[in-house]
Parts: C-alpha cells; structure tokens; sequence
C-alpha cells in the first residue's frame, strides 16, 4: 500500500494526510527509528504501555504533529503529488499499474450510500476528536517539560545542603514531584487515547478506501468499439503497448455509460421559458411548435433540473446550518416539487424559479457571513498583537535588571504578529540563558539568600509588569468610552484581582507556565489569521478584476454610441445643405429659361444628389438599428435590475419575518423565564444560581436581534442602491428613445423633399423630348426604381433585424454569466468569509 494513502488536502472522505493512519508518523511506526520498523501492536485486551505510547508520540509532539511531505513529481503536471520514480508517459508502466489496481480490488466490498456516509460521518468525528487529544497532548507536554525544569531546580545538588529558609520549603518540593507525576501521568493518558482513537479510526478508513477501489474497478470502462479482426488477449492483457487503449474490462457486470444518458450541466444555466421566439434550445431556427418527443424531453430535463437544484439547495442550507447552528430554526427549507406516489414530478417548471432564488438567497447569506467572518478576523489579529506586545513588554521588564540594553519590543503595526513573536522568542531565550546562569551562580554559592533575592526580584517585576498592564487596559477602556465606541473583551478586567500576591515557588511557576500557554496560543492564532487573509484576499482580487473589467466595457460602449450619434446628425446636415443648393440652382435654371443642356445637367445633378440621399438614408438606417439595439440592450438590464429588485423586496419581507419570528421567540422566553422564576420561588436552588441562569438567556436572543437589525440594514441599503441605479438606467432610455424621435422625424423631412423633387422632376417638360412616349417611359423608370428600392430597404431591415436577435441573445448570454458570477447585491459583501459561531 505505501507510507502515502492520502493526499495532504482534505478529500471526499472528509480528513487529511495527517489523519492518514497508515502514514509513517502514526502510531505503529517508532518516528525516531530511520528504519521505520513497525512496533510490536498489541491486542484491545492487552495494548501497550502508557510510557511506551508517549514515547512513540515524542517527535510529533515536538514539530506539533506537522507530519511529513507529500510526494511531489514536477514532471506529472495533471497530479504532482506522484512518486519520482512514476512515468506517466510510459504507456506499459501506466498499463501495468492499472491492471494491477484493478486485480487488487476485484474482490473489495461495495457499500450502499447510506453505509458511505455512514462510514464518512464517523471519520469525521473520529478525526476531530484525534486533533483536539492532539493539541491537549501538546499542551499538557508543555506542563510536563516546565514541571520537570522546576523539579530539577529544587532538587539541585547545593540547594540540598541548605538550610534556614530553604528547609523550610520541603512541601514545596514535594509539591514539585507530585505535579511532575501528574503531569507525566496525564501525558501518557492522553497519548493512549490518542493510539485507541487512531487505532478506531484505521478501521472505517480501510472499509471506505477498499469501497472506492471495489466501485472504481466495478465502472471501469475500456475502449467503446473494438478493432476489427482482434481476438481476445490472454488474462486481458494487450500484447503490445499500442493496444493498451483498446483492451476490455474483465467486470462485465456494469455497462459503460452512455453520452445520451448524461445529465447536461448546461440547463443549469437555463431558464424555463424560452428567451427567444426564434430560437429552440439547440439554437436553430424554427418556425412553428416543436415536435410531441422533443416537449417531453424538454420537460423531462427541466424535471431534473428542478431535482439537481433542489438537492444543492439543500446541501447548501446545510453547510449554513453547520457554519452557524444559529440558523437551524430560522432559515427556511427550500421549495419542495410536487410529486405523486411514484415520486415524479407532477409540474415541471413550477418550482424552478424559486430553486433559483432560494440559491441566490443563500449565496447572499453565505457572503454576509463571510464578511461578518472578516472583521472578526481582523480584530483578533489586532487584540492578538496588542497582547503580544504587552507580553514582550512584560518580559522586557524581567530581563531589565540583568541586561539593561535590552532592546524596545517592536511597535504595533496592525500587519501582522511576526515581529512580535521573533521578538518574543529572542526574550524567551534571554530569560532561559539568565535562568540558566542563575542556576549556575546559585550552585556555587553556598548562601542560599542571593538565589532567594533573586526570585523575589523577579517576582516583584512581574507583578509590576501585571499591574502596568491592568493600567493600560483601565486607560483603553476610558479611551474608547469617551470616543463612544463598545468596549472591548480583551480590555475587560482580570480575573485575578488587584491584591497583591505573596510569594511562592509554586507561584512563580504557575506565572511562568502562564506567559509560555499564552505565547503558544497566540502562535496557534497567528497562523489561523494568516491563512483566512490569505484566502481573503484571493477573494477580493477575482471579483474586484471582473467588476472594473464589466464597468471598462459599458463606457466604451457608450462612448462609441455617442460619436456614431454625432457623425449621423453631420451627414445628414451636409445632406440638406447640398440639396437646397441643387433645388436653388435647379429654380435659377427654370425661372432664367436656361437650355436644354442646362437642364440635363440639373437633371444629372439631382440624380447624384438623390444617389447621395440614398446611401445617406442607407446609413441611417443602420444607425438606427444600432440605436435600437442599444435601448433593447437597455431595456434587458433595465429588466435585470428589476428582477433583483423584487428579489430584494423578497429578501427584505423575509428578514421581517425573521424578525418578527425573533420577537415571539423573545416574548417566550421571557414568559418561561417568569413562570420558572415563579416555580423556583417555592424549589430548591438559590436565588443567585436563578438569577445567573435567566441573565444567561436574555443576552442570546439580544445578540440574535441586534444580528437580523444588522442584516436588515445591509438589505435596506443594498435595496436604495438598485434603485438609484435602476432610475439612471431609466433616464438613460429616455435619452436614447429622444435621440430615435428626431432621428426618425429627419429621416420623414428628407424623404418629404425627395418626394417633391421628383414630382417637380416628373413635372417639368423639355422643349426637345415633350413627347407622350417619353413621360411614360419616365413614369416606369422611376416606378422599377421605387420597387427596387422598397426590396432593398425590406431586405436591409431584415438583416437589421437578425443582427439585432443575434446581439440580444449575446447579450442576454452575458447577462446570466453575470448573474452566475456575482449575483444582486453582492457590491460590498464578496470581500467576505464566514465568522466562527
């Protein structure tokens, strides 16, 4: 099997490599041996020795159960995490691996569903109990490893000799010894559960990975269509590596799937009516209603869309419900279908709308909380620095009197804690280095009260450390009392009170193994905090890089729209002014009784003009298609705008009703707080435990109002900002609709004066060609002339009409990735990530 079973990510099957139990590091493996020699497991009657255990677990302990590393192949581009020694591109090594994986698991068991979840359910909880026995077995061998030092230090060689006040600290030294057995007692029992629990766990992972196996060898598939004239191989094995694509699967028992049998993703894109009255699903041009099978089978895949979404809507209300418990009761369930006793689906399409909201909800929800997730986080980081800081001040102050140029611990930057974790390190071997010469003075003197002083010295900087500490806090709190802000937790008083405490070795070793509990939470913190901002900003840089990408576009857009507007109206001035010039030049002719040749020339000209007016009508036609596209693209977003209003509207309805729900809920409780209280008056208990439990209550439903106040709030505002923008796109189709009227009215002027000049045309009779024949010949010119005009202007507007379907069905496309990618409503809360409940 190997020392790697599982990657160092968490799978599937919910737990990570470190919770490998077959991994090298487990227990079953002795860490320190470079043979990795497994150890001798007992049976559950008869396992081994507590010490033996916690030995095992020596070197987890100290690198925190880090672990090993993965396998890394930079050569495997599709999965690095390969041995070395792997070739991918070696087709009969890949071949071999195959049929021998395949061989393995023929006889694995398979499992029903429900057993795999099962089987996941109780992997998971193994998993979180064995990484909580962990970190309390670090902590505790921490303890362990401080009690040893103390016992060691009042069990020297010279402090035996001493008398006066050091004989008169013998309980103190057995004080000493009985906490080191304790601790080493606790330490070993902690280490056996952890070996009972990893040991528990190997059992469902062993069944789980041989099911996968067992289902991956039962489906798998060799080639579709067999080469013809080939006859089977012996044992299934090609008898070269270029059939190594064309051999069969031995376990007949599950046919390979068939592509017309696939759900499509794709219609989860889709919406139940059709976008469009030209098109069918398949994008083709049909005209009339489609055939009896293709309805059916329409109607069979929105019936499984409709399941899909329903199934993801429950999986997502369920990891809202696990990030947050809170929400158990209070967020809804989502839309059920209606379905008869053979569990199908009575109306496909009813309920699919509402799938898509409820999933446009809980994404919403998700960010909300994602965004709460983000300020705590931030404000942990700080509190966290901000002790540290203290903590290193307060270590400054015990290293003064030994080492007075001692440097200042770093100041507060609100970045991050590796400054002042470096810093803390550096005074923590200081202070061993001074505990350790101490020792060695204290060895060679035979006088015992200068190691006395000493202690008493350091001991008095520490309770001044603590008190200016206290001081600082009480400053914080006035601080931000006075500016109005709430205040804060770690700025509350201590528990511990004001009094001064005597001293004691047993104190000064409880307030040393309190500095190093405290430096190692922190240390735990720092790299919680680091990862989440890691995440974060990954977050924030995708969406902010499509948001100003989507905003680059509509300007550019708009720009080009305005300047086609600009360069129209300039034809079709220099239009008009070159007609008026032709119908003056054309009234000089006329009215000075100018030649026939004149004539012809005016006649020639008007043509050339009326050629001009053509194309110039031609344009602006297709600017006015343009234009129309732009309002229909309009009008889509407009559209869009509105549907996430109502969304929001929706959104903002259920809130209140949260709300209201909250404030019965509140109203209850307060009822059952007064009718226990009036039961309590005659029970047992005393009146401070009653008092205790019912302040306990009231401060849970306070905290879940003021969140749905907040919640609300966020809707409200997120409701105005839609509306602004739904109002400017309105103004925006005004302007648009505006610009059409006089573009339509200019275009009715100049197809006015073209008229009248040709009538004035056709009117007008040379002294030479006044003929019968002649004017009819005119009158049939200009009628073709007309008819062939009116086909091209049909044929144009047709063509403008299909480029303007195609724009709006790529533009409708675009709208829905949109909607996918960012959804109404998410302007401030995808920077977020969820706050721990």
């Amino acid at each position: 099997m190997g020392g790697r079973l599982l990657p160092r990510r968490p799978g599937l099957n919910g737990y990570t490599e470190e919770d490998d139990p077959f991994s090298s590091h487990r227990v079953g493996y002795d860490s320190r041996l470079q043979t990795k020699e497994p150890l001798a497991l007992k049976t559950e009657h008869q396992g081994p020795k507590d010490a033996v255990v916690l030995e095992g677990y020596r070197n987890d302990m100290d690198n925190g159960f880090e672990g090993e590393r993965p396998l890394y192949n930079p050569a495997n581009t599709t999965r690095p995490q390969s041995s070395m020694h792997l070739n991918v591109n070696d087709p009969i090594q890949v071949h071999l691996l195959v049929e021998t994986a395949l061989g393995d698991s023929r006889e694995y068991e398979i499992l029903a569903p429900e057993e795999v979840d099962d089987l996941k359910k109780e992997i998971q909880a193994l998993s979180q109990r064995i990484d909580q026995t962990r970190q309390n077995l670090v902590i505790q061998s921490k303890y362990r490893d401080a009690a040893n030092s103390m016992a060691k230090l009042y069990s020297s060689p010279d402090g035996k000799k001493k008398n006066g006040i050091m004989h008169s600290r013998t309980d103190s030294v057995k004080e000493a010894d009985l906490e080191r057995i304790q601790s080493e007692k606790k330490c070993e029992a902690l280490a056996n559960e952890l070996w009972s629990l990893e040991k528990k766990l190997m059992v469902p992972q062993n069944k789980l990975l041989k099911h996968t196996a067992g289902i991956l060898q039962m489906t798998h598939k060799g080639p579709k269509n067999a080469p013809k004239g080939t006859t089977a191989q012996t044992g299934g094995i090609p008898g070269s590596p270029e059939s190594i694509y064309t051999y069969h699967n031995a376990r007949t028992s599950v046919e390979p799937i068939s592509d017309e049998i696939v759900f499509d993703e794709r219609s989860y894109y889709r919406t139940a009516d059709r976008l469009d009255a030209f098109s069918d699903f398949s994008g083709r041009d049909s005209f009339g209603p489609p055939p009896k099978s293709q309805a059916r089978e329409q109607m069979q895949m929105i019936a499984k869309t409709e399941q899909t979404l329903e199934s993801l809507n429950k999986r997502l209300r369920d990891v809202i419900v696990k990030a947050n418990p809170r929400r158990e009761r209070t967020y809804s369930l989502p839309p059920l279908a209606k379905t008869n006793a053979q569990g199908r689906s009575t109306g496909p399409g009813e309920t699919l709308q509402n799938h898509l909201e409820y999933m446009e909800r809980s994404i919403q929800t998700i960010d909300q909380e994602h965004g709460l997730a983000a300020k705590y986080q931030q404000e942990s980081e700080r509190v966290a620095e901000e002790r540290i800081e203290e903590l290193n001040r307060e270590v400054r102050g015990l290293l003064l009197p030994y080492d007075p140029y001692h440097p200042e611990p770093p100041v507060l930057t609100g970045t991050g804690l590796n400054q002042q974790l470096l810093y803390f390190q550096d005074s923590i071997g200081a202070v061993e280095m001074e505990l350790s010469s101490a020792v060695k003075k204290g060895n060679k003197v035979t006088d015992g009260a200068e190691m006395e002083k000493m202690i008493m010295g350091l001991w008095d900087i520490i309770l001044s450390g603590e008190q200016d500490i206290r001081r600082r806090k009480q400053e914080r709190r006035v601080a931000r009392a006075t500016q109005g802000l709430s205040p804060d937790e770690d700025d509350s008083p201590d528990d511990s009170p004001d009094l001064v405490e005597s001293f004691s070795l047993q104190a000064f070793s409880t307030k040393v193994q309190m500095l190093y509990t405290q430096a190692t939470r922190l240390k735990d913190q720092k790299k919680v905090l680091q990862r989440q901002i890691k995440q974060q900003r990954e977050l924030n840089s995708k969406s902010d890089a499509t948001k100003d990408a989507e905003m680059q576009a509509k300007v550019e857009e708009l720009e080009r729209v305005k300047d086609l507007l600009t360069r129209t109206e300039a034809d079709a001035d220099r239009t008009r002014e070159a007609h008026s010039k032709a119908i003056e030049e054309l009234e000089g002719l006329q009215s000075s009784g100018a030649s026939a040749a004149e004539h012809e020339a005016a006649t020639q000209k008007i043509r050339y003009l009326e050629d001009q007016l053509q194309e110039l009508q031609d344009d602006h036609k297709i600017t006015s298609a343009e234009i129309q596209s732009q309002v229909a693209e309009s009008e889509t977003k407009i559209a869009g705008l509105t549907v996430q209003l109502k969304a929001a509207e929706t959104a903002i309805k259920d809130k209140e009703q949260e709300v209201d729900r909250v404030k019965v809920e509140v109203a209850r409780l307060q009822t059952e707080v007064t009718l226990a209280r009036a039961e309590l008056d005659g029970a047992y208990g005393s009146r401070a435990e009653r008092a205790a439990e019912a302040a306990a209550m009231s401060p849970v439903a306070t905290e879940q109002v003021q969140t749905l106040k907040k919640e609300l709030e966020e809707t409200i505002t997120e409701y105005e900002a839609m509306t602004k923008a739904s109002i400017e796109w309105e103004k925006e189709r005004d302007k648009m609709e505006e610009a059409i009227d006089k573009l339509r009215d200019e275009k009715e002027n100049l197809e006015t004066q073209l008229n009248e000049e040709k009538v004035r045309c056709m009117g007008m009779k040379s002294p030479s060609t006044e003929t019968p024949g002649n004017t009819s010949t005119s009158t049939m010119v200009l009628r073709n002339e007309f008819k062939k005009m009116m086909r091209d202007t049909r044929a144009e507007n047709t063509k403008a009409l299909r480029a303007e379907q195609a724009e709006r069905r790529k533009l409708e496309d675009e709208l829905r990735a949109l909607k996918r990618l960012h959804g109404p409503g998410k302007s401030g809360l995808s920077q977020s990530v969820r706050t721990p409940s």
